[in-house]
């Protein structure tokens, strides 16, 4: 009976351990706002108070005064779309920012006519190192756009079906569309200026378009003036927004399922009834060989 006893305090040691390991072991997938490396969101997160949401159904009913960070790099479900509706057109403000994802499957179930083009965005000429760092300097004089004099992209693409009212900023004149992806202007591939940040009307309320995620991670965030770009349009509306980050939508590894199993588990064991059974069931493995002893003597 020691024995068992021993190994079921051995098992449940070393399975605390390792879900505390998990728990405190940093991500390393794209856009995670719980990782410090160079493709996660870490800074921004701190940066901007933002709160993960690991499920849409999180958004707040009463959105008006909030902010949500949306990169869609995983389809979404009717559902979603639905609720994403629902949280634009109560008031609640929307920044897509895509690429290669799937922002184009919202545009449409929103009913807007803008969309992501798809095609990488390259700049031989205004660029940081190569052309597919294009800079961005052509920007309208809006709000959003305020102490913003150059912007760095990473991977781009651009933003078609967008009326001149909408334009937040447009690449050079010198980019292209590499729509057959071969890294050189072929003919027939058109030339910029192409918008890469667009303003859109939507319900009650606003709907931000970025052609490019990539200026949210933390080797990105610092250069040019991408983070005043980015606090612009959080707060431009409201100073004190409430910015909310979705992490349903972008890549996740194992590692990133089990803390949120963790955290499933966590919230649960926060309630007073819970945390006393787990108390409780810890008193009577400890204490049961102490009751068995007594029980047997004379």
């Amino acid at each position: 009976m020691e024995l068992r006893r021993f190994l079921v305090l051995l098992t449940l040691a070393m399975a605390i351990l390792l879900a505390v390991g998990v728990w405190f072991y940093p991500s390393s997938e794209d856009f995670r706002a719980d990782n410090p490396f160079w493709n996660g969101m870490v800074a921004f997160a701190k940066d901007f108070d933002a709160s993960p949401l690991g499920s849409l159904e999180e958004l707040p009913g009463a959105p008006e005064g909030s902010v949500l960070v949306l990169v869609p790099y995983l389809s979404f479900s009717e559902p979603e779309l639905e609720r994403l509706e629902q949280y634009v057109s109560a008031g609640g403000d929307l920044i897509l920012l895509d690429d290669y994802g799937y922002g184009n499957e919202v545009l449409d179930y929103l009913g807007v006519r803008a969309r992501f083009a798809g095609a990488p965005l390259l700049d031989p000429l205004f660029n940081y190192k190569n052309q597919w760092l294009p800079r961005v300097t052509d920007f309208a004089p809006v709000p959003a756009t305020e102490g913003v004099e150059s912007l760095m992209l990473n991977h781009a693409t651009s933003l078609a079906d967008i009326s001149e009212a909408e334009v937040l900023a447009w690449s050079s004149p010198f980019s292209f569309a590499d729509l057959d992806r071969s890294t050189i202007r072929d003919e027939g591939e058109p030339m910029g200026p192409f918008t890469v940040a667009a303003e859109v009307a939507a319900g009650r309320g606003r709907l931000v378009l970025v052609s490019d995620p990539s200026i949210l991670i933390n080797c990105m965030g610092d250069k040019d003036d991408n983070l005043t770009f980015i606090s612009n349009l959080l707060h431009v509306r409201s100073p004190d927004a409430e910015v909310l980050v979705d992490q349903s939508h972008v890549p996740q590894a194992a590692l990133d399922e089990a803390k949120g199993t963790l955290a499933t588990v966590r919230s649960a064991l926060a309630s007073p009834f819970a945390a006393l059974s787990v108390v409780a069931a810890l008193l009577v493995v400890t204490l049961s060989p102490i009751w068995r002893r007594k029980r047997r003597q004379p």
